[in-house]
């Protein structure tokens, strides 16, 4: 049986994650994007709540690189760029239009989805590949017993047990 858990040790620049710095009250997530959505109709959707200090939706490295058929390309040019992962993040210049932006688009159906847009957690070096995964766990150990085991080297964000099924 392989078990595996991540923890997340808490931390941002400024030692804060309770959403107290400017960038975490204008900074979102934007999850379960229509995959055909570009870039430029992500923007359009949010700039019509406030004004945008950027936009970005997430696309796939990998298929980016990809040589594709001129005919596939030229019915879709976003496939050039790669294959959007169905996520994105939005920073407003002001909190106002971020708390806007969640009051008025999460919920939204797009195409075949439901977006979800939610306040982004802070971006910091600190937490930048802080995901611990553990292996050879004994079957009955429960969650708060894996959390206590981990405690004392910092705050945990979240943590998961996953299991093989047998």
């Amino acid at each position: 049986m392989t078990n595996a858990m991540d923890i997340v040790k808490n931390g941002s620049a400024n030692g804060s994650v309770d959403g107290s710095n400017d960038e975490s009250r204008t900074n979102l997530i934007v999850n379960y994007l229509p995959q055909t959505m570009t870039q430029e109709e992500m923007r359009s959707l949010f700039s019509s709540i406030g004004e945008l200090e950027s936009c970005k939706l997430v696309r796939d490295k990998v298929s980016g690189n990809l040589v594709l058929p001129a005919s596939l390309t030229a019915l879709n040019p976003a496939l050039q760029q790669g294959q959007s992962l169905g996520y994105g993040f939005v920073n407003y210049v002001r909190a106002e239009d971020a708390e806007k932006a969640v009051n008025t688009l999460n919920g939204l159906r797009l195409q075949n989805k439901v977006i979800k847009v939610s306040y982004a957690r802070p971006s910091s070096e600190s937490i930048k590949g802080a995901n611990l995964y553990v292996s050879g766990l004994p079957k009955n150990l429960s969650q708060p017993d894996l959390e206590g085991m981990f405690a004392s080297f910092g705050k945990i964000i979240t943590s998961r047990i996953l299991c093989d099924n047998i």
